[in-house]
């Protein structure tokens, strides 16, 4: 359990991007940059399962398919839900493997 209280902790989360949802074929994700007890920065890409979906349906799609590191799902982005599914992945020591680290 030691070694769990030394690993970097999230403080505080933000948006790098505006959310709009006024367009329900938007297709685009969102990225977070997270901060850290450490002082580290580390970012990820935020999806619906709904923008997720536009986004593969797009006929000019090519590959048709994607794969990301730290691309998190989430059911809306909604700032209750997203700080859910961060805490929760941060406490399952989750959150790192699902970011990426700033250059410095």
């Amino acid at each position: 359990m030691k070694e769990l209280n030394l690993r970097p902790r999230l403080l505080r989360w933000h948006f790098d991007d505006e959310v709009e949802t006024d367009n329900p074929e938007e297709w685009n994700w969102i990225e977070i940059t997270m901060h850290f007890t450490d002082g580290s920065k580390r970012w990820s890409i935020l999806y619906t399962p709904e923008r997720l979906l536009n986004n593969l349906s797009r006929p000019n799609i090519d590959p048709p398919g994607l794969h990301m590191q730290q691309l998190i799902v989430v059911r809306s982005y909604e700032v209750s839900d997203i700080e859910r599914v961060l805490r929760v992945f941060d406490e399952e020591d989750e959150l790192i493997e699902a970011s990426m680290k700033y250059p410095e």
